[in-house]
């Protein structure tokens, strides 16, 4: 169970540094801001995946329409000049008479018009930011020309074998690394901090695993940015999957979520509960077990401590999120209706393992009967506790068999137990003398207790036996089929001592006026006749 723990925060954080890199690394700034791709009143101007600048609203057209009309004329230039190179795309500034405005045409069609909204607050006039554009552009369509030259395809793919090389490799040295890494440090903590190694493990594996999927990632996004169609793909497939990522899905309140927002809240949630849990282990095991606090004391405590810090780190990452609680009162309304009815069993066993913290009817260590299970108690959890039965096998039971049932804890209390041995022996046997039997071959078991002394009883008159019971007093309730198993061999020996027979069952019967319904044989009496003239 541990181990699949760790395997899952190690591919949530994988997940979160991919995520990470997404958003943050230099070869993906070339995309712009999420809030301008959600808008439709901001648009980029894209040559081959490549932004170059937005466009925003002017007058009926949104700055979508017009990014699309400027995207379309861009890739419609660049394969007519690839279809004939000795004619160059031209980019023209003219200005417009009727508008006081600065147009951009691409080989004398309309491309865009440079608009106030378009400028900003920078303080630049229409012209200068024609002009800036222009030479954007013109970069822009000579690199496009160049990246479909058969020469920089060849250079292209000796960059791309290089780097998956050179990827492979410190992959290798990463993993020889991290295996190296793992075993020292698991060396040095086993002696120091023996509390701390499974821990440590995790981290230094998390950050070599962490380190690989970026080197990956990165050498990713550098192969998809070598050739024009696969970066052009990129660029919308990324584009599309931020869009819909960030599309508000839920509305609470006054402000819209989005499918990105739940996950982030879900990862940060999961590391907030991880986060809790290792305080409240290291406040168990290392702050109340050295004030010399009991055993049940610190179990309450570790429990009542991750809940208070899960309840209030929940409130602060709402509140961070920018969801106001108070408007989780329906949500909440509409939880409690599918727990009373559709998570019944979720609800009672989580119940019930909080009335076990706090009651503390078991505890782990204890040796303990419910129904017809018995074991020991290994681990009370919130929802299960997991009992270790004399077999050495582990079962997982649910915490309301304990609430609602009947259970014989050997363990709470004094652990001083009574043992009955039932005997029996055959009719005629002296009675004193098997008392004496029974009780030295009780006397001489070294797990049988002197005081209380042992007894014996004669419990009842069977068909074939009479019933004795055997009572004896033991400290170790784990080993009371172990001790009876050898109280039965003490007792057989005894009894060959003193002759003392032990019966099997038998029947005798006796049936009378049998030759009345079977007539004696012609050959029985000839028989008889002989017998009686001899």
């Amino acid at each position: 169970m541990v181990g699949r723990i760790r395997r899952w925060l190690a591919v949530a954080t994988v997940v979160v540094g991919v995520w990470w890199l997404l958003m943050a690394t230099p070869v993906n700034a070339q995309l712009r801001p999420v809030p301008q791709w959600l808008s439709r009143r901001v648009a980029a101007v894209v040559v081959d995946g490549r932004p170059l600048f937005d466009l925003r609203d002017s007058g009926s057209l949104s700055g979508v329409e017009r990014a699309d009309w400027a995207n379309q004329l861009l890739a419609r230039a660049i394969d007519q000049w690839q279809a004939n190179p000795e004619q160059p795309p031209v980019v023209q500034i003219v200005a417009d008479p009727s508008t006081n405005q600065w147009t951009l045409r691409l080989n004398d069609q309309h491309l865009l018009t440079v608009t106030q909204a378009d400028i900003g607050q920078g303080g630049r006039s229409a012209r200068v930011q024609a002009e800036i554009w222009q030479q954007e552009i013109q970069n822009a369509l000579q690199q496009a020309r160049l990246e479909r030259t058969p020469a920089y395809h060849s250079q292209a793919l000796v960059f791309a074998v290089v780097t998956l090389v050179l990827a492979g490799l410190g992959h290798i040295v990463l993993s020889a690394a991290r295996r190296w890494f793992v075993r020292y440090l698991t060396r040095l903590t086993h002696a120091t901090a023996p509390h701390l190694e499974g821990t440590l493990r995790l981290i230094s594996q998390m950050g070599f695993i962490g380190i690989q999927s970026g080197i990956w990632l990165a050498v990713l996004l550098y192969l998809t940015d070598l050739f024009p169609t696969i970066r052009i793909a990129r660029y919308y497939l990324v584009r599309s999957l931020v869009v819909g990522l960030t599309t508000p899905i839920v509305t609470l309140g006054n402000r819209g979520y989005s499918l990105l927002d739940l996950l982030t809240f879900l990862v940060l949630f999961v590391l907030l509960w991880t986060l809790s849990g290792t305080v409240a282990g290291l406040l168990k095991s290392r702050v109340l077990q050295v004030a010399g606090a009991d055993q049940r004391v610190r179990e309450v405590v570790a429990v009542l401590t991750r809940y208070m810090l899960v309840l209030l780190g929940s409130i602060i990452l709402l509140q961070i999120w920018g969801l106001d609680v108070t408007s989780l009162t329906l949500l909440a309304s509409v939880l409690g209706v599918g727990i009373g009815f559709g998570l019944q069993n979720t609800a009672n066993n989580f119940i019930s393992g909080l009335i076990i913290t706090l009651e503390r009817p078991i505890q782990v260590g204890d040796f303990i009967n419910v129904g017809d299970l018995q074991g020991t108690v290994e681990r009370i959890g919130t929802r299960t506790t997991e009992i270790r039965t004399l077999d050495r096998v582990s079962i997982i039971v649910p915490n309301s068999r304990f609430v609602d049932n009947q259970v014989i804890n050997w363990s709470l209390g004094s652990p001083v137990s009574r043992l009955h041995v039932p005997v029996g022996v055959a009719y005629g046997s002296p009675v004193e003398t098997v008392r004496t039997a029974l009780l030295e071959a009780a006397r001489r078991h070294p797990d049988v207790l002197a005081n209380p002394a042992p007894q014996v009883w004669l419990v009842n008159f069977g068909e074939s036996a009479m019933m004795f019971d055997l009572l004896v007093w033991i400290c170790e309730p784990r080993e009371q089929y172990r001790i009876k198993s050898d109280l039965y061999y003490r007792i057989v020996e005894s009894f060959q001592k003193y002759n003392i027979k032990v019966p099997f069952p038998q029947r005798d019967v006796h049936i009378h006026g049998l030759e009345k319904i079977i007539p004696p044989s012609p050959e029985s009496h000839g028989a008889a006749g002989m017998n009686s003239a001899a």
